[in-house]
C-alpha cells in the first residue's frame, strides 16, 4: 500500500472511531459545542482620577516576572479605558506583590487503557490493551495588591490568585477529554487547529502566560470596568439540548433557558447532569447581560445552583469544576460591588449629617475666680517673727489695700501668743474697721438739714 493509500486509510479509520463513540449521548462530545458570553463587569471602586501608576514587586528569583506582570496589567486596565492613563505622579498607586509563583517540574505516571477507551487511533484499530503515560502540568500565583491615593487613602486591599492543574497523555492530548477529546487532539494538529493549543501541555513560558493572565485579570476587575470574551462549552444531545444549544448559539438565551429548564429530566442523575449544565449557563449568560446589579446577582446564583447540580450528580466530569470556579469569581465580585457601594453610602450619609448639623465650636476657656485674700493674721506674725519694727509694721497695715485679718477672740489671743504688740493690733483693727475707698466714694455724701431762722 502506498503512502497516500495508507493515509485514506488512517483518516478512514479515525472517522470510523469517531462515527463509532456515542457522540449523541448526553456529554460534550468529540466536536466541543461553544458559546462565547460578553461578561461585562463593573469595578469594584471608584478611582479619583484618569492616571494610575503600577508598580510590582515579588520575592522570586525570576527577575523578569515583575516587569511581564506589569506590563500584562497595564495593558489589561488601559485596554477598556480611554481616558485613563500612566504616569509618574498618579492620581492612583496600583501597588502588587507577588508573593507565590510555583511552577513544579511535570510529574508522570502510567496508566492502562483499553482499546475502546484508548487515547490512539492505532489502539482503537488493534483493540489491544496498551499501558499509556499521563504528564500532569501545574503551577500556581498568589499576589496581594494595593489601590491608594497619593496621601495614602486606601481605596482597595486584596488578594487574588491563579492556578493551573491538568493532565495530557503520551500523544500530547488533554487526558480530560477521553478519546473523543484526543482523536479531535490529533486531527486538530494535523490540520492546524487553532484550538489545538487547548489541548496540549503549554510550555513553561505559556504556563507562565496562563497564571500571570489570570491574577492580572482578578485584579483589574477590582478596579476599572472590564469587558471579557469568555468561551463556554455546551452538554449536546439529540432532542432538547441540541434544540436548546442551537437557541444558545444564536444569543436567544431565555428561549434556550425555557428549553432546558422545561424538558423532560433525563432518567439517570448522571445524564441530566449535562441538562442542569447547560441551565447553569443560560443563567450565567443573562447575568452578564443584566442592566442592573441586582438581576445579575439573581442570575448569577441560580446558575451557581445548576452548576452544583450537575456537579454532585455526575462528580466526575471534569468540565464541571471550571463553570463553578467562574461563577464563584463572579459572585464574590458582585458582593464586593455591593460592599463598596454600603461603605460610600454610610460615609456620604455622615456627611450630609455632619453639614446639617456641624459641631459646635469649643467654648473660650474660662479664667479662674480668684478671690484677693488681703493682709492676714499669719502675715502679721511673720513681719514681727523677722524682727520689723512696730512702726514699720502699723504702716504696712494702713498701706494695705485689702486686709482679712481675724479679730476674734481666739485670732487676737494667737497674735499675743506670737508677740504680736497691743499697737500692732490696734492698728489691725482700725484698718479693719476702715470701708474700702471704692465703697466710701459710692455713698452719697450726707446732706444738712436747713437751718431755721430765727
Amino acid at each position: 500500500m502506498n503512502r497516500a493509500l495508507k493515509m485514506v486509510a488512517f483518516v478512514g479509520l479515525g472517522f470510523a472511531a469517531l462515527a463509532a463513540a456515542p457522540i449523541h449521548a448526553q456529554g460534550f462530545g468529540g466536536t466541543k459545542q461553544q458559546v462565547t458570553l460578553q461578561r461585562k463587569l463593573p469595578a469594584i471602586i471608584h478611582l479619583p482620577g484618569d492616571t494610575i501608576k503600577v508598580s510590582v514587586t515579588t520575592a522570586d528569583e525570576d527577575g523578569a516576572l515583575p516587569y511581564d506582570f506589569q506590563a500584562l496589567l497595564e495593558t489589561e486596565l488601559l485596554k477598556d479605558q480611554p481616558n485613563l492613563r500612566i504616569d509618574d505622579n498618579p492620581a492612583v498607586f496600583i501597588n502588587c506583590n507577588i508573593t507565590e509563583y510555583s511552577h513544579p517540574d511535570p510529574v508522570y505516571t502510567q496508566r492502562g487503557v483499553s482499546g475502546s477507551t484508548g487515547s490512539a487511533i492505532g489502539d482503537i484499530v488493534n483493540g489491544a490493551a496498551k499501558a499509556t503515560s499521563t504528564e500532569r502540568i501545574t503551577g500556581e500565583m498568589y499576589v496581594s495588591f494595593q489601590a491608594k491615593t497619593p496621601d495614602g487613602k486606601m481605596l482597595i486591599s486584596d488578594n487574588v490568585s491563579s492556578t493551573y492543574d491538568r493532565e495530557f497523555d503520551s500523544a500530547g492530548n488533554s487526558a480530560e477529554h477521553g478519546v473523543m477529546g484526543s482523536v479531535t487532539g490529533t486531527f486538530g494538529r494535523m490540520k492546524g487547529g487553532k484550538k489545538s493549543e487547548q489541548i496540549n501541555p503549554p510550555t513553561p513560558a505559556e504556563l507562565r502566560s496562563i497564571l500571570i493572565n489570570g491574577t492580572v485579570q482578578q485584579i483589574a476587575e477590582h478596579v476599572v470596568d472590564t469587558d471579557e470574551k469568555i468561551d463556554v462549552l455546551l452538554a449536546q444531545k439529540n432532542g432538547v439540548l441540541d434544540e436548546g444549544d442551537k437557541q444558545a448559539e444564536a444569543g436567544l438565551w431565555e428561549r434556550a433557558l425555557e428549553t432546558y429548564e422545561t424538558a423532560q429530566p433525563f432518567p439517570k442523575p448522571e445524564e441530566d447532569a449535562y441538562r442542569l449544565y447547560n441551565v447553569g449557563v443560560a443563567y450565567e449568560a443573562l447575568a452578564y447581560q443584566a442592566d442592573d446589579e441586582k438581576t445579575a446577582m439573581k442570575f448569577l446564583d441560580q446558575a451557581s445552583v445548576n452548576y452544583g447540580k450537575a456537579a454532585d450528580a455526575k462528580p466526575a466530569e471534569k468540565y464541571f469544576v471550571e463553570p463553578q470556579k467562574r461563577i464563584e469569581t463572579a459572585i464574590t465580585h458582585y458582593k464586593q460591588l455591593d460592599e463598596e457601594a454600603a461603605r460610600e453610602k454610610a460615609a456620604a450619609a455622615a456627611a450630609a449629617q455632619a453639614a446639617l448639623n456641624p459641631p459646635k465650636p469649643p467654648a473660650p476657656p474660662v479664667a479662674p475666680v480668684t478671690t484677693p485674700k488681703g493682709l492676714s493674721n499669719a502675715q502679721v506674725i511673720d513681719m514681727v517673727k523677722s524682727g520689723m519694727a512696730d512702726d514699720t509694721i502699723i504702716l504696712t497695715i494702713r498701706g494695705a489695700k485689702l486686709v482679712n485679718f481675724d479679730l476674734t477672740a481666739a485670732g487676737q489671743q494667737a497674735l499675743k501668743t506670737n508677740g504680736v504688740s497691743a499697737p500692732v493690733v490696734t492698728a489691725m483693727k482700725t484698718r479693719a474697721a476702715r470701708r474700702p475707698a471704692t465703697s466710701a466714694a459710692a455713698k452719697p455724701p450726707a446732706t444738712s438739714k436747713p437751718t431755721s431762722s430765727q
